[in-house]
């Protein structure tokens, strides 16, 4: 029996991608038929979203809680000026479906955690992971190993990036690259290294290409290896990678909490959850100026990291409308105050300001880290519905 063929407006609109020697309307079809959830609408979910539209991925799941900011822009190109702001989901929803209107389009404003990983990836063909910290890349990774879905991967750094497809089922996971979760803090992200656009494009696009490998069965996808890719001298290079001997297989996500929870380690430092913290406590932003262009927490002061550890005096002594005082007073009255009322300090994810809050506390001020910083903030109920 011959194969259904497709309508003529898909023929039209995927004729060059289908008179590939090789590929054809078979593989298009798988590709129509396909459901990729992608983590991320950042540097490396950008091109990844732009090219699953563009060739006719049939569903596309994106997941990601954060806003666009104006310096997201250079290397974000799923986003535009007009869209700062507003949600990445929304804002790729849009660009995606002005690419390919034919295409189902699913959007969740949320972090994945090990309490709705499970229920979000159920029934996806491919799972890529554009993230951009290790509690969220070893989540995706030991989810997909659960549920046996194949993890198109892939990293940045500086002016290098690495690709690699994990499928317990045929192999090596992340795991196995890396059997040990980095320390928080002990890698840099874009936020701290910097960025190139075109490396994200780069990386992105070999992820995308993986993907309609492992959807339609063409070429060798990257399956025990990882390539890496260095953009300075334009140069690739394929390192195998096997399953560690011994290695148990991951069979739940409880088990392995502690690994989720790297973005919001402590350091040494207190923390707690937005819904745990006391009414009345002042929080502080502390990322940068280019990252609060997007939004900030209601009611928060905004003090960038750097300023408020070379100058520890301008933690909040007073009402929220002080700050401009702060800088006068000691830290001796800002530490008293501190005990008072509390001061809570929220960067992106959790990370810096359990950097900053460690190095308070060891001069003796009191003050609080956010777990899960400002992306868990939107990840709320009530963000939701801004």
């Amino acid at each position: 029996m011959s194969q259904p063929r497709l309508d003529p407006a898909a023929r039209a609109r995927y004729a060059r991608q289908i008179r590939l020697s090789g590929f054809g309307e078979a593989a298009q079809k798988a590709l129509l038929d396909s459901h990729v959830l992608v983590i991320g609408a950042g540097g490396l979910g950008a091109p990844v979203l732009s090219y699953l539209a563009a060739v006719g991925i049939g569903t596309i799941t994106v997941i990601d809680p954060d806003i666009v900011e104006l310096s997201n822009l250079h290397r974000q190109i799923i986003h535009t000026e007009a869209a700062i702001g507003t949600r990445k989901t929304e804002s790729a929803r849009e660009r995606m479906a002005g690419i390919n209107s034919s295409i189902d389009l699913r959007t969740h404003a949320v972090l994945l955690t090990p309490d709705n990983a499970l229920d979000l990836l159920t029934g996806v063909d491919v799972v890529i992971d554009g993230s951009d910290n290790f509690a969220t890349r070893y989540l995706a990774n030991d989810a997909c190993e659960i549920l046996g879905i194949p993890l198109v991967w892939g990293t940045i750094l500086g002016f290098d990036g690495q690709v690699a497809v994990f499928d317990a089922r045929r192999g090596a996971t992340l795991r196995d690259l890396y059997p040990e979760v980095p320390a928080p803090g002990s890698v840099p992200d874009c936020s701290v290294a910097g960025v190139l656009g075109p490396l994200c494009g780069s990386i992105g696009s070999a992820m995308a290409m993986e993907t309609i490998k492992i959807l339609t069965g063409i070429g060798t996808p990257l399956v025990n290896a990882v390539a890496v890719h260095s953009s300075l001298d334009a140069g690739w290079e394929t390192v195998p990678v096997s399953r560690l001997p011994g290695r148990q297989p991951i069979t739940d996500l409880d088990s392995h909490r502690g690994d989720y929870a790297q973005h919001t380690a402590d350091m040494g430092a207190a923390a707690l959850g937005w819904s745990e913290l006391a009414p009345g406590t002042t929080l502080v932003d502390i990322r940068d100026d280019d990252e609060v262009t997007g939004g900030m927490v209601p009611g928060a002061i905004h003090i960038p990291m750097n300023e408020l550890i070379a100058d520890p005096s301008r933690l909040p002594t007073g009402s929220k409308t002080e700050e401009s005082s702060n800088a006068k007073q000691s830290p001796q009255s800002g530490r008293q105050h501190a005990r008072q009322t509390g001061v809570a300090l929220y960067c992106r994810s959790g990370m810096r300001s359990a950097k900053a809050v460690a190095q308070l506390r060891a001069l003796g001020l009191p003050v609080t880290s956010v777990n899960g910083g400002y992306l868990a903030y939107l990840s709320q109920p009530a963000a939701q519905q801004d």
